[in-house]
């Protein structure tokens, strides 16, 4: 389970202009422990912030941090809510891995037709695993929607085992991991979790059976627990973290969109500690890796991953069921 209180991401000051085509600009902060290269500058830096020109000038829409934090932000009025990270698992006799973290970054020559921004680099958690062909790509941002696809395939730096005892509670491999912050209705970032599940409808002797998509949907509460009571495997791509309104400021819904591995190998799950600190992230909610393999041998691979995260405005969704 989650025990510990997140704190929330913050960097100041000015930074170190690395890339520039008059609709994409990247932006190294702070001194750090992430290597970014872009047109023949580059640097070690806390963090890279990319901005793009909606015709107004540049605004910020994605900040990837050297701890592996990865923030988008709408456009304004929209406000720095949830956040991600990356390849979290239970060691067997352990306990739960830390993230991957950016190691390094590599910015292109030029964006692709369409606005179309693509990044290479390397991801490490520096213990167990590692993958050196990190891609991440931004289409062009709206007013409405900030996307980020990922690409990446994770080896084993060590033999490894993914804790089996972790399976009844949905966290023995997340995949990829949301922080946010609920403390009450007056206070917060996120309230309300969603996705679809596949329900059994009737099964014949055969057990041949015919399945359902229900939407179901789990609120955000200040009370440590998990999220989900018993969650069903996926059956389509999404996962939401939403903010179901602009109060009391209007952060992000998040979405994940998962397409490797397979949404049906794939369910969902979360984890609140109880907290009055407005500073804290006291909420994960994550998409887990039901299907993960328990023991990874040293050089093998421990899986490929690809995934979209994608940030829209406030929405209230609708809901077949809502959790009790």
């Amino acid at each position: 389970m989650l025990v510990l209180l997140l704190a929330a991401p913050a960097l100041a000051g000015g930074g170190t202009t690395l890339f520039d085509d008059g609709e994409w600009r990247a932006v190294g902060m702070g001194a750090g422990t992430m290597a970014v290269v872009g047109n023949g500058a580059q640097g070690d830096f806390a963090a890279l912030e990319l901005s793009y020109d909606l015709g107004a000038g540049f605004v910020p829409v994605l900040r990837l941090l050297d701890d592996g934090t990865i923030e988008p932000t709408l456009p304004p009025p929209g406000e720095p809510g949830a956040t991600a990270v990356l390849g979290r698992y239970f060691e067997c006799g352990g306990g739960l891995s830390d993230p991957l973290r950016f190691v390094s970054l590599e910015l292109p020559e030029k964006t692709k037709g369409g606005g179309r921004l693509e990044l290479t680099g390397t991801l490490s958690n520096f213990d167990s695993l590692v993958s050196d062909k990190l891609k991440i790509a931004l289409p062009a941002p709206k007013a409405d929607r900030v996307r980020v696809e990922l690409r990446y395939k994770l080896r084993a730096t060590r033999d490894l085992c993914v804790d089996p005892e972790r399976r009844d509670t949905q966290e023995e491999f997340r995949i990829v991991e949301l922080h946010t912050r609920f403390l009450s209705p007056a206070s917060h970032q996120s309230d309300l979790t969603r996705y679809v599940k596949a329900i059994d409808l009737d099964c014949d002797l055969f057990g041949d059976c015919d399945f359902d998509r229900r939407s179901f949907c789990a609120a955000l509460e200040n009370v440590t627990g998990y999220v989900i009571d018993a969650p069903n495997k996926l059956r389509d791509r999404e996962i939401g973290l939403f903010h179901t309104s602009n109060a009391p400021d209007p952060t992000p819904t998040l979405t994940i969109e998962m397409y490797k591995p397979s949404p049906s190998s794939v369910k969902p799950q979360g984890f609140v500690v109880q907290s009055a600190d407005p500073n804290a992230r006291n909420v994960a909610f994550w998409a887990d890796w039901a299907d993960v393999k328990r023991e990874h041998k040293l050089g093998k691979t421990v899986g490929s991953f690809r995934f979209t995260l994608e940030a829209e405005p406030p929405r209230n969704p609708s809901c077949d069921r809502r959790q009790n």
